[in-house]
């Protein structure tokens, strides 16, 4: 079990690992970036498109406001997964993962003003940097608690 968080708390060493931060930002940014059903009525879109978009905003407001937090502790975790832990604040302020995904969460919180029926949300950018800044906190310090596994002898 160890060996499980030792891999995600550590640097994947091979280059092919950039997939999985990748894939996961796609994935945000298809979430978050979906018109509301009744935009894709006026489109005339395809009804499988417009299924997704009503599970999407089925749920109450305040659902969707909050899942913005874990879905950027996603995004930041993957991010710092990839390029290394944060050790300190001085540390965040140099690392990739801190920049890409707080520049995401504010990027893709001002593209929603060019989807139709969508806008940018205070609180929902709130949400996504607090995510962020979680995300980002809760890698390091487990980095810092686990080092390196032990590895039994045999």
């Amino acid at each position: 079990m160890n060996t499980i968080f030792y891999f995600w708390s550590n640097r994947p060493n091979k280059s092919l690992w950039i997939l999985l931060p990748l894939g996961y930002t796609l994935f945000l940014q298809i979430l978050t970036g979906f018109p509301k059903p009744n935009s894709l009525r006026s489109l005339d879109a395809n009804e499988l498109f417009v299924r997704f978009s009503e599970e999407l905003f089925g749920y109450p407001f305040w659902l969707q406001d909050l899942s913005h937090l874990p879905l950027f502790f996603g995004l930041a975790w993957l991010w710092s997964w990839y390029f290394g832990p944060v050790n300190t604040l001085i540390s965040a302020l140099k690392n990739k993962a801190f920049y890409i995904a707080t520049l995401y969460g504010i990027t893709n919180e001002l593209a929603q003003a060019f989807i139709p029926d969508r806008f940018p949300s205070a609180g929902d950018l709130i949400m996504n940097l607090a995510g962020v800044t979680l995300g980002l906190t809760t890698h390091s310090i487990l980095c810092r608690k686990l080092g390196k596994p032990k590895l039994k002898p045999v």
